[in-house]
């Protein structure tokens, strides 16, 4: 076998065959990491370890929002204008559903516009209207939602979502490209009755039976293409063994046809008559 085994054509099947396990291991282990949900620990941990840094620091008006600015504590100055607050409905805390209450937050001099979720309510009436007097905003970042589709038209000083693309055309201050989930506020100017909406953070569930099946799956294939080369390979070199002659010697190979003894045949070969 090791003969056949050093030959030109079966030592290239066999780096194929490397080759195929080692990939078929890489997208076993990565089925498994997702299974396992390691992308997330690693995105928890980096989100965990994000400092609070003041607005202009990392985002500017009409300025892109970059996916690592998702979750990242903020502190801003500015003042509320509350004739353009509106609520958002169908929203759920702790069980309840509500309203989300939104409100602009004029930044600095009021040059520039930052769009603050302060809270939520269960009913429009306990929104409260906040002074327009100077504050200072923590809370964390979050990108646009998408346009509201829905087919049931919402009443006046609500809207669908948070969609920026829309506030950015009817709100004529430069405009940042993120909303704020706001955590706290220095003075209090938002009435009790609102309640903090926690900022999203990404859960962890349970093993992912699917993806570690996936994984199963790349590693059994990685094992039979092994099997597979094996088998070939003992086929091809599986010659058969040879016949020792009955005294233990080994068979004459010498291609001629065996002869007849005639003196040790009880047979008589009879003359041919014409």
């Amino acid at each position: 076998m090791l003969r056949t085994l050093f030959t030109p054509r079966w030592l290239t099947l066999l780096g194929v065959v490397i080759a195929v396990c080692v990939a078929f291991g890489y997208l076993g282990a990565w089925q498994l990491s997702v299974a396992q949900h390691d992308a997330i620990r690693e995105l928890q941990a980096e989100q965990e370890a994000l400092t609070e840094r003041p607005l202009h620091e990392v985002l500017t008006p009409h300025a892109p929002f970059t996916g690592d600015l998702a979750g990242q504590p903020v502190v801003v100055e500015g003042s509320y204008d509350a004739a353009r607050q509106f609520l958002v409905p169908h929203r759920v805390l702790d069980g309840q559903e509500g309203y989300w209450v939104v409100t602009p937050l004029m930044v600095g001099d009021g040059g520039s516009v930052l769009t603050v979720l302060r809270g939520f309510v269960t009913d429009p009436e306990l929104a409260d209207q906040p002074p327009a007097a100077p504050v200072t905003v923590r809370g964390e970042l979050a990108p646009g939602e998408s346009p509201y589709f829905g087919e049931e038209p919402v009443p006046d000083g609500q809207r669908g979502t948070i969609d920026l693309s829309a506030l950015a055309n009817e709100w004529p201050e430069r405009f940042y490209n993120a909303f704020l989930f706001s955590t706290s506020e220095s003075p209090q100017v938002t009435a009790d009755a609102v309640d903090h909406v926690p900022p999203p953070r990404l859960a962890i569930g349970d093993v992912d039976w699917r993806n570690l099946g996936y994984a199963l799956q790349w590693w059994v294939f990685a094992a039979f293409a092994v099997f597979m080369y094996w088998k070939m390979l003992r086929d091809a070199s599986g010659a058969r063994p040879e016949v020792s002659a009955p005294d233990g010697s080994e068979p004459e190979h010498s291609g001629q046809r065996p002869t007849v003894d005639a003196a040790h045949t009880d047979e008589r070969i009879e003359p041919h008559h014409v």
